[in-house]
């Protein structure tokens, strides 16, 4: 089904003839477009609702471990670098 605009048969009016003037419709897309906006910040809100955050002692943990982990990681590779640069370098003699 695809989006039409929703047009008003308009007779032409005739020289000196007074009436209405003409009215531009509105597209259907543009209405369904505000109310699906609404409809998407209501459920954005119900669904807000349903949200459980971490207590504090659940996010220091989850912290102090992603901090050990990162700079475990980053020792292993910074013995690699050291390791490999070691081995190019007595190669490249």
């Amino acid at each position: 089904m695809g989006k039409r605009a929703v047009r008003e048969k308009i007779k032409p009016r005739k020289t000196g003839e007074a009436g209405p003037k003409p009215v531009k419709s509105k597209k259907v897309g543009e209405e369904n477009l505000i109310k699906k906006g609404i409809r998407f910040l209501k459920e954005v809100k119900i669904e807000a609702k349903k949200i459980t955050w971490p207590g504090k002692r659940e996010v220091f943990m989850t912290t102090l471990m992603v901090l050990f982990f990162s700079l475990f990681i980053g020792a292993y590779l910074g013995l690699l670098d050291i390791v490999y640069n070691a081995i190019i370098s007595l190669l490249v003699r």
